[in-house]
């Protein structure tokens, strides 16, 4: 089927190689595997997608979060092919608020010998400092029957991210986490640059016929748990801010972490939205124009790697 392809993070000199980052020559060796001749500027896979001409085959390169990293590493690439891609940006950071969800990879990405290693780190403090939601959310969990729309996630990827979001919630996850990067030393107010795209990055995505889209103002990563009301706040700010940087409003947007229900999509219409993307290549019922596929990159290199398309 049409699909796009998902990136996010991007590794070099100066942004480390965390889980599933990839360098500027991995990128151009997917491009080339995929064939630069099936993928289609934004432009076009947008009209294309409205108006229901998308060809099997037919891809496009998206890239979610806003990340320097993005703009260092894959810009450079995508701009000596002539690709214009989309850019799907939380706009929180460009307020100049921290995103605990960068700050986060970051630490385990530097503080620890592997995220294996961080995993052992962070069961063990949930453990200790959740003991009861800890032993009830862990009895009776099979790790392999959670998220079976994400095959590239290991069992202790499956095993944090439900700890993280079914089993502690955000209050508990942030406080659990905050405590952990006390006492590492990192100091998390120093990394902003390294970690997010500024307004000027995205005005040169911008004249360059980018296509900047939304992906909420905070990231949450249960966003379809939160009120019609909180949902709105999210995106209307989102939208009202991206607007300010950009010489047109958004017209496209990406659900962060696949999260997302029907007053999602109401809200997203009503904002003007066309059109955006999910996060797997899973079949909808139904799907509309809010529910275009990704294939996400890291099963794009293990196809790679075992020789399929």
């Amino acid at each position: 089927m049409a699909h796009g392809l998902m990136f996010h993070h991007f590794h070099d000199a100066l942004h480390p190689k965390g889980q599933g980052a990839i360098s500027a020559d991995e990128l151009d060796a997917m491009i080339a595997h995929v064939g630069r001749r099936h993928i289609l500027d934004a432009d076009d896979w947008l009209e294309r997608a409205l108006a229901n001409r998308l060809n099997p085959g037919d891809l496009c390169v998206t890239l979610d979060d806003g990340l320097r990293c993005q703009f260092d590493v894959a810009w450079p690439v995508l701009r000596a092919h002539n690709i214009r891609a989309f850019w799907f940006v939380y706009s929180s950071v460009l307020e100049g608020n921290s995103a605990p969800l960068e700050i986060y990879r970051h630490f385990r990405t530097t503080g620890f010998a592997d995220v294996d290693e961080f995993y052992a780190a962070f069961f063990a403090a949930t453990a200790k400092h959740h003991p009861q939601r800890y032993a009830q959310g862990m009895d009776g969990f099979d790790p392999e029957r959670y998220l079976q729309d994400f095959p590239f996630y290991s069992r202790a990827d499956r095993i944090f991210r439900h700890l993280r979001d079914r089993v502690l919630g955000p209050k508990r996850y942030h406080a659990l986490m905050g405590e952990m990067i006390r006492q590492s030393g990192l100091d998390a107010r120093s990394l902003h640059d390294l970690l997010w795209m500024r307004p000027e990055h995205l005005r040169t995505l911008d004249e360059a016929g980018q296509r900047i889209g939304l992906h909420s103002h905070t990231h949450p990563t249960v966003l379809a748990e939160l009120s019609p009301e909180r949902q709105e706040e999210e995106y209307t700010r989102n939208l009202h801010h991206l607007s300010g940087l950009l010489a047109a409003p958004p017209q496209v947007m990406s659900h962060p972490c696949n999260s997302y229900n029907a007053a999602t999509l109401i809200i997203l219409r009503r904002l003007g939205i066309r059109g955006g993307f999910r996060s797997n290549l899973q079949p909808v019922a139904h799907p509309g124009p809010f529910e275009w596929p990704r294939l996400d990159h890291a099963i794009l290199r293990q196809n790679m790697r075992s020789g399929h398309l």
